[in-house]
C-alpha cells in the first residue's frame, strides 16, 4: 500500500517538474477569450502539469485494476468540460515569447474535462492506498504548499544561472564604471572652476563696483489630470495621438480600438474587428486612418471620418499579416507605407493604401517589438527581444 502512494506521489511530482520546465522555456502565458485576459505564471502552470501527472496515475491505475469507475469520472468530467465552454465560448492560449497562439474551442475543452475526471480519480485511488487519511481539500493544500516551494527553487535557480553566466557582474560593474566616470567628471569640473574663479580675481581692481542681479525664478507649472478615459474592459496596451492633437486612440486586450476627443475626453466611436487583444495603433499623418495590430496576427486599417473598416493586410496569399503576434506598427511620415514588427522575427513594409507587401526585413533572431520611421522617411528603426536595435 505505501509502495503505490508512493508511485502516485512520484506521477504527481513528475507532472509538477514538467510544467515548471514547460514555463521555464516558454515564458509567460495567458487565457484571453470573451471574458479578457489571464495571465498564466510558473506556479498554475506547475499545478496544471500536477494534475496532468495525477491523470497519468489515474490512468495507470484503471489499466491495471481494470476499474471503470475511471471511465466514469472521465465521462463526467467531459460533460463539465462541454459546459464551461457553452458559457464560457471561445478561448485561445497565448504565448508571446514564442509566439504561440490557437484557439480552444468545445472538443479541447471536452477533453481538458476528461483529463480533470481522470486526475480526480488518480487522487481518490492515491487517498484509498494512502496510510494517513486526508480529505481531498487537504490533499490539494499541501500539493500547494509544494507547488510554491518550486516556484522558490525556480527563482533561486534563474538568480543563479543569472550570476554564473556573468550577467549579473556584468551588469554590477558597468554600474561602478559610470559611478567612477562621474565622478571623474565632477572633479575635473571643480578644477575648472576654480581655475576660473581665481583669474578672474587677479583680473578684478580696487575700484571695481559690485553689480547686485535679481534672480527672478518662473513658477513651478502644475500639472494636474485633466479627463479620465473609461470604457475599455481590460488593460490598455496602447495609444496614438492624432498629428492636429483633436483625438486619441487606444488598443487594448478587449481586442477594441477605441477614438476619443481629447479635448472633452468624450468617447467617440468604436473600432472593432480585431479577433484578439490590440497591441498597437497609429494614426496616419493626415488624421484620417487608423491601423491597429494583434495577437490574432492582423493589421487592420479604418477611416475615422466615415467610421468603417477599409482592409485586413494580408500577406501574399497567407490568411495573416504576420506568423506572429504584431507588436508593433508605424506610418512613414508621408503616409504611403505601414512598417509592422512581430514575434515572427520580421519587419515588414506595406503600400498604405493598398495594403500590399512590398518587402519583409530579416535578421532578427528574436520577436521584433517596437518599429519607428525616421522624419526623412529613409530609415527604419527597430528593437527586438534579442537585445539588438537595427537600422
Amino acid at each position: 500500500m505505501t509502495e503505490n502512494f508512493q508511485t502516485g506521489a512520484a506521477f504527481i511530482a513528475g507532472g509538477s517538474i514538467t510544467g515548471a520546465s514547460v514555463s521555464a522555456t516558454v515564458g509567460g502565458m495567458g487565457l484571453a477569450g470573451g471574458f479578457g485576459a489571464v495571465g498564466l505564471g510558473t506556479v498554475p502552470v506547475v499545478g496544471i502539469g500536477a494534475v496532468g501527472g495525477a491523470a497519468a496515475y489515474g490512468a495507470f491505475k484503471a489499466i491495471a485494476q481494470g476499474d471503470a469507475a475511471a471511465f466514469g469520472a472521465m465521462g463526467i468530467g467531459a460533460v463539465g468540460g462541454a459546459g464551461f465552454s457553452s458559457v464560457v465560448g471561445g478561448m485561445g492560449l497565448v504565448a508571446p515569447k514564442i509566439g504561440l497562439a490557437f484557439g480552444i474551442g468545445t472538443v479541447p475543452m471536452v477533453g481538458v474535462g476528461a483529463v480533470v475526471g481522470l486526475a480526480a480519480y488518480g487522487i481518490a485511488k492515491l487517498l484509498d492506498e494512502s496510510e494517513v487519511r486526508e480529505s481531498p481539500a487537504q490533499v490539494f493544500e499541501r500539493m500547494e504548499d509544494k507547488v510554491l516551494q518550486m516556484d522558490y527553487y525556480a527563482a533561486a535557480v534563474m538568480e543563479l544561472e543569472a550570476f554564473l553566466s556573468g550577467e549579473d557582474l556584468n551588469q554590477k560593474f558597468a554600474a561602478l564604471e559610470v559611478e567612477d566616470e562621474l565622478q571623474l567628471l565632477k572633479a575635473e569640473l571643480r578644477q575648472k572652476t576654480e581655475s576660473n574663479c581665481k583669474q578672474v580675481n587677479k583680473s578684478e581692481t580696487s575700484t571695481a563696483e559690485t553689480k547686485i542681479i535679481a534672480v527672478t525664478t518662473q513658477p513651478t507649472e502644475n500639472w494636474k489630470c485633466v479627463h479620465t478615459l473609461k470604457g475599455h474592459l481590460a488593460a490598455v496596451n496602447v495609444i496614438a495621438i492624432s498629428p492636429d492633437g483633436n483625438i486619441c486612440a487606444t488598443g487594448s486586450d478587449d481586442r477594441q480600438v477605441h477614438l476619443w476627443n481629447l479635448t472633452t475626453g468624450k468617447w467617440l466611436y468604436t473600432f472593432s474587428g480585431q479577433a484578439e487583444a490590440v497591441l498597437s495603433v497609429a494614426i496616419s499623418p493626415d488624421g484620417q486612418k487608423i491601423i491597429s495590430a494583434s495577437v490574432d496576427r492582423k493589421i487592420s486599417s479604418w477611416q475615422i471620418d466615415a467610421r468603417k473598416f477599409l482592409r485586413t493586410y494580408f500577406y501574399l496569399n497567407s490568411p495573416y499579416s504576420h506568423n506572429g503576434f504584431v507588436h508593433s506598427i508605424a506610418f512613414s511620415p508621408n503616409g504611403k507605407y505601414v512598417v509592422s514588427g512581430s514575434a515572427d522575427k520580421t519587419i515588414r513594409v506595406w503600400g498604405s493604401y493598398t495594403g500590399t507587401i512590398k518587402c519583409t526585413l530579416n535578421g532578427h533572431s528574436d520577436a521584433v517589438l517596437s518599429v519607428t520611421v525616421s522624419c526623412d522617411g529613409k530609415t527604419i528603426a527597430s528593437g527586438s527581444a534579442d537585445k539588438t536595435i537595427r537600422l
